[in-house]
């Protein structure tokens, strides 16, 4: 089940508290991904218990929801752990970081669009199976019975 959407807010609260099972229900990924994050080195802040189990803190979550968003938009692993290096390196990188952060957006605002792109396709499609599904004659999409007599009439909704 994926969580509701809530506005990005980091922590700055470092008290372990949470297993990987616990993050993986509080974030929708799964736990292969939060080890997958960790054994890369994206999650600063992560500590371990006597046993060796993952321990996390409301800002290590924090961190793995920023990671999770960079690495989603496409940026590799090495560049994440660059932007991470940049922060723990101090306030004289903020510029670069604050760069990663813009091209990230326009990566995501481009993705965003070609989404709607396709949206766009899947509505007209819907709508023309709505309609073959109480009419199926005439299956104009169907390359097996590709004989156009004249368009359909389909309007998006």
């Amino acid at each position: 089940m994926i969580p509701p959407i809530r506005p990005f807010k980091p922590s700055y609260d470092r008290t372990p508290k949470y297993s990987v099972k616990e993050v993986s229900e509080m974030t929708g990924l799964s736990s292969y991904t939060i080890r997958y994050y960790d054994n890369a080195g994206l999650i600063p802040g992560l500590e371990r218990t006597e046993g060796n189990a993952r321990l996390f803190s409301d800002y290590a979550v924090s961190w793995l929801h920023l990671v999770h968003c960079l690495r989603t938009t496409g940026l590799p692993v090495e560049q994440v752990r660059h932007y991470i290096r940049l922060c723990q390196k101090g306030d004289s990188t903020i510029r670069e970081r604050g760069e990663m952060i813009f091209r990230q957006k326009k990566v995501l605002q481009q993705q965003i669009r070609e989404l709607q792109r396709q949206m766009e396709v899947l509505k007209y499609k819907e709508n023309y199976y709505k309609e073959k599904i109480k009419n199926p004659e005439n299956d104009y999409c169907n390359p097996r019975t590709h004989v156009i007599v004249q368009e359909p009439a389909v309007t998006p909704e």
